[in-house]
């Protein structure tokens, strides 16, 4: 049994709303920018309240560019270190699928909680062999709002309106390569009895992640508590058997330039264990598993 006290919910989401006044009063500050979203802060666990941050974020009428309707969250992290962090995967799996037996398909990324982040039309052409994106989010303005933004310019993107806490519901057993949660973990805990959600993602995000040694699942998010790094490992040591590769975590990878932010890089990586419980394919490692 995992127990999650009070405080690692409320001092998550207490970073979430101060780090969004932050991010408000630093644009407000920046001369000539041309960031148009503007909001107050919401109850971050409730699905009206980000229907409602889609639809009034971005008060003008007139047609916006691209820059001017997207809006990051945990900015300090760059785009760039989650390419080069997933790029190894993305390279694996588009040899294996390249193979007949994989019938050409492409390597698959999936964005929980996608929200109107640049990161999926980012990712969308980061790689030297074409990759599927899947952008998948509960809130059907959000849904809708990506995909006026980015179907046109991303043929290989896929729009879900969906929970993320019933991913294997949701996707229909689907797997993907890589799996990417950019605030999402932040945002669940920001709602009552909060771990029984955290656990329906991190048990969803197993079930539809591949199971070669190339997947892997990213995590941007605020600062991980003890607690919530235990409950973490635990969560993917319940679901692994001899068929079912381990994810093995590792949390705050130094990102350079993120100093001045709250955010942190963490990533899990599918690992087969042998008999005396040692981790092989350390050789797609991007870090030494201990």
């Amino acid at each position: 049994i995992i127990v999650i006290t009070p405080a690692f919910g409320f001092t998550s989401c207490d970073s979430f709303i101060m780090n969004n006044r932050r991010l408000r009063h630093l644009q407000a500050k920046k001369k000539g920018s041309t960031h148009n979203w503007n909001h107050e802060p919401f109850d971050f666990s409730s699905r009206i309240g980000w229907d409602n941050f889609y639809k009034e974020g971005n008060p003008s009428d007139n047609e916006q560019s691209l820059e001017n309707l997207e809006y990051e969250w945990h900015s300090h992290i760059p785009h760039s270190v989650i390419v080069d962090a997933i790029a190894p995967t993305i390279d694996a799996a588009s040899k294996y699928y390249n193979t007949a037996a994989a019938d050409n398909q492409l390597p698959s990324i999936l964005l929980v909680g996608t929200g109107n982040s640049a990161l999926p039309r980012i990712l969308h052409d980061a790689f030297d062999t074409p990759v599927r994106v899947t952008c998948l989010d509960y809130s059907p303005v959000c849904v809708e709002l990506i995909r006026s933004m980015y179907a046109d310019l991303c043929p290989n993107m896929d729009f879900v309106l969906g929970d993320a806490t019933r991913l294997k519901e949701t996707l229909n057993s689907d797997k993907y390569d890589v799996i990417v949660d950019k605030g999402l973990l932040d945002a669940l805990m920001c709602g009552e009895g909060f771990d029984s959600d955290l656990e329906k993602l991190m048990v969803g995000i197993d079930d539809v992640l591949t199971r070669r040694e190339w997947g892997m699942s990213i995590l941007v998010c605020f600062q991980l508590s003890k607690s919530s790094r235990e409950f973490l490992i635990e969560s993917a040591d319940r679901g692994r058997t001899s068929h079912n590769p381990n994810l093995f975590w590792d949390f705050d990878i130094p990102v350079e330039g993120s100093e001045n932010g709250r955010a942190t890089f963490n990533l899990a990586r599918r690992c087969a264990l042998d008999e005396k419980n040692r981790i092989v394919n350390v050789d797609h490692m991007i870090t030494d598993w201990k």
